[in-house]
């Protein structure tokens, strides 16, 4: 990979990572698990960065979430909140990535590609 594309990606990453933030704070409250913008933004993260780029932009979210910024919704952050109601969504969301992102480039672009791979 050349050093610009590597940059590209970098950037785009931290772009993905602050849109999930802004993402998970965009929700209308249903019960303990609110419905949330953020699920979007990482299936577009998945899409555009790859099977590599996108579950590292996740991983990346996680850790900031887990050292104690408040990231995740509800404005509440560290370890315990994977282990809370929300927990199996956010852990989910790395294997999301890796199987949206694997299912995009194997199927190619397109738009029924790209919906087939998130529904997947």
């Amino acid at each position: 990979m050349t050093h610009s594309l590597t940059l590209k990606k970098s950037v785009y990453t931290a772009l993905f990572v602050a849109l999930i933030t802004v993402g998970a704070f965009i929700s209308i409250p249903v019960g303990p698990v609110p419905v949330v913008l953020q699920n979007m933004f990482v299936l577009l993260a998945a899409l555009i960065l790859g099977p590599v780029w996108g579950p590292a932009c996740i991983g990346v979210y996680l850790i900031l979430g887990v050292a104690g910024l408040p990231v995740f919704a509800g404005a509440t952050a560290g370890l315990g909140r994977l282990f809370g109601p929300t927990g199996g969504y956010l852990l989910a969301y790395l294997p999301c990535a890796l199987v949206t992102g694997a299912v995009s480039k194997a199927l190619g672009p397109g738009l029924l590609r790209d919906c087939a791979a998130m529904l997947l």
